[in-house]
């Protein structure tokens, strides 16, 4: 019973050094969940970018070893991170996007240096991409046959997603954000202080969509600056729509969609589900 117990372990830091010598004989995948320290407006706490990707790749996890005895193992979590748009805030806490670019390769490249070889970064902050993508990109041309991958958690359940969210609007503190939180942190959303909010940009929606899920041609282009105080309370979405109901459904279908990633980079391995 409890060599059953210590083998259905998913987080990393509570297993011993032996436990992970033993796992790293089969084929495995790890999960790093990569999220921030940031102001999510006035009903949501800093910590909704981590608690996202965090609780999604053990979910994950779990469904993935109960269904298919696949070994996924979720690495602790990446907190600090570039949060350079909203350092207005106060506890708005980071690095530099290239300090976080270096601590992404030295992580990545630890694990890949000690035998892990399909490691998937769950992201749930938008300003982590080019820092992943560089770090990793990096460590990749070190260890050309490494499994490195990555992915923003909002990118999966997307036949889904924008059939049962209410909100056109999705970038900050938005309904989805909302609702994953209602499901995963209930007790730190204040639904009596969501307020509205759709950044304005200087290009048209023709090429920038206030929206993960829009048709943004331009890849970068600079934001307006949040003041603390007045109608910018950080906010970019809309809120006011979101439950725990939209929450579960999202959870679902993000889970989902990442449970069919990892068995494919698993398979890709040889691994036979």
């Amino acid at each position: 019973m409890e060599a059953e117990r210590e083998s259905m372990k998913i987080r990393l830091d509570d297993m011993t050094w032996a436990d992970v010598e033993e796992l790293l004989k089969k084929t495995n995948v790890l999960v790093v969940p990569v999220g921030s320290v940031e102001q999510h407006g006035l009903h949501l706490p800093l910590s909704v970018d981590s608690r996202c990707a965090t609780y999604l790749a053990e979910q994950a996890a779990k469904k993935v070893i109960a269904e298919h005895k696949l070994r996924v193992i979720v690495a602790p979590t990446i907190h600090y991170t570039d949060v350079t748009t909203f350092q207005s805030f106060p506890g708005t806490i980071g690095i530099s996007a290239d300090t976080e670019t270096r601590l992404i390769a030295d992580i990545a490249r630890s694990f890949v240096s000690q035998g892990f070889q399909n490691i998937i970064f769950l992201n749930g902050h938008a300003s982590n991409v080019v820092p992943i993508s560089a770090g990793l990109r990096q460590v990749n041309l070190e260890y050309q046959d490494a499994g490195l991958f990555a992915l923003n958690w909002w990118a999966l359940g997307f036949e889904t997603i924008p059939k049962i969210r209410k909100s056109k609007a999705s970038l900050h503190a938005d309904e989805l954000e909302t609702s994953l939180s209602l499901v995963i942190q209930p007790e730190n959303v204040q639904l009596d202080k969501v307020v509205k909010e759709i950044p304005k940009y200087a290009l048209s929606e023709k090429w920038v969509s206030p929206d993960f899920y829009g048709a943004n041609r331009v890849f970068y282009h600079s934001r307006r600056k949040f003041p603390k105080l007045g109608s910018g309370v950080g906010v970019m979405g809309d809120p006011t729509v979101a439950s725990r109901e939209t929450g579960e459904k999202i959870a679902e279908a993000v889970v989902n969609d990442l449970v069919q990633i990892i068995l494919e980079v698993a398979r890709s391995e040889g691994f036979k589900a």
